[in-house]
């Protein structure tokens, strides 16, 4: 159409962003563990290895509810309780790794010692702890 001429784009200069410094996680001693984050560990573990026979996953996952978080507890109900090796914790908590609102748990059981991440769901420096994941613990830890 006569009076739409198309123009180039503007060429603009790169644009200079200040040097961003590594980011690194703030790792704290593991005395520093709050003590509120290794008894969620304990009780989810205790309620993750209670399942006698005939648990339903429902019933499982509503143990684990209370000390869990939202977006975890979804992923929890695709297990079969009947899968969790695991019938009982066996000894303290121990904090592994210690951040200022997460803390990696290693909590023995029956079975084997699991690896629970727990975080802190409220504002930072309170005691709203729920677990976020687990794993196992590499042999020999």
């Amino acid at each position: 159409a006569p009076g739409s001429a198309r123009r180039a784009p503007a060429t603009a200069a790169p644009t200079r962003l200040p040097p961003v410094a590594e980011l690194t996680p703030t790792a704290l001693p593991l005395a520093k563990a709050p003590p509120a984050a290794l008894t969620v560990a304990t009780k989810w573990t205790e309620a993750w290895a209670r399942h006698p026979a005939g648990t339903t996953p429902q019933s499982w996952v509503g143990g684990l509810m209370p000390y869990t978080t939202p977006e975890y507890l979804g992923v929890l109900t695709t297990v079969d309780p009947a899968n969790v090796p695991a019938t009982k914790v066996t000894g303290p908590a121990r904090a592994v790794q210690v951040s200022p609102s997460s803390v990696r748990v290693d909590v023995p059981t029956d079975a084997l010692t699991l690896v629970v991440l727990v975080v802190n769901t409220g504002p930072v420096g309170g005691d709203q702890w729920r677990v976020a994941g687990y794993d196992r613990a590499e042999p020999g830890r």
